[in-house]
């Protein structure tokens, strides 16, 4: 998938579930706005948390499974990648789906089953889906218990760019280490 064809799609899948969100919310009278309202505090404590699951992500790797999708999927996607891509993938993927999963889901199927559906998006391979759906729970607990989704949509940002990010630069070291590996590939000025 190119870079354009995915930032497409997550536009459109932010937006779809944004729409949806809302309109289910009005229907069922949630009191979306209410638990939308940043304070400092909800701030800090979602920077926290995803600065603390940014740094979990190498226990996800110890899987062979999840390995190789890195290695054959996430590591030369991510290549692709700028920085204002990652940004932009961060801060729709973080506030559309904790919008849709934290503010209308969780309070009408409730933390358990907002948490499977959580992880089942995310379903990459089942080790994934169990990941996901283990940070889903947790983000709806640091949305229940903090009261705004402010923070776990600010966490789930915070994740998913340091995530993309942390692929990214390994692309990249991958890439130096290749080009320092062959000789011939690192002094052809046409491949790149």
């Amino acid at each position: 998938m190119t870079r354009g064809r995915f930032l497409r799609l997550e536009w459109m899948l932010s937006a779809a579930m944004v729409t949806i969100g809302l309109a289910w919310a009005t229907v069922r009278h949630l009191p979306l706005a209410a638990r939308c309202q940043p304070t400092p505090l909800a701030i800090a404590s979602g920077a926290l948390v995803g600065a603390l699951l940014w740094l979990a992500i190498p226990l996800l790797f110890w899987a062979p499974a999840m390995r190789r999708i890195r290695d054959t999927t996430l590591v030369p996607f991510s290549r692709l990648l700028r920085t204002r891509d990652i940004a932009v993938i961060a801060l729709l993927s973080g506030a559309s789906e904790e919008f849709f999963f934290r503010g209308v889901l969780l309070p009408e199927v409730g933390l358990g089953l907002s948490s499977v559906l959580f992880g089942l998006l995310h379903a990459v391979n089942w080790i994934y889906v169990a990941w996901a759906a283990a940070t889903g729970a947790g983000l709806g607990l640091l949305a229940n218990h903090g009261g705004s989704l402010v923070a776990p949509v600010v966490a789930h940002a915070t994740y998913n760019f340091g995530a993309l990010m942390m692929l990214r630069r390994q692309a990249t070291t991958s890439e130096a280490e290749r080009r320092r590996a062959s000789p011939l590939i690192a002094s052809s000025p046409g491949i790149r």
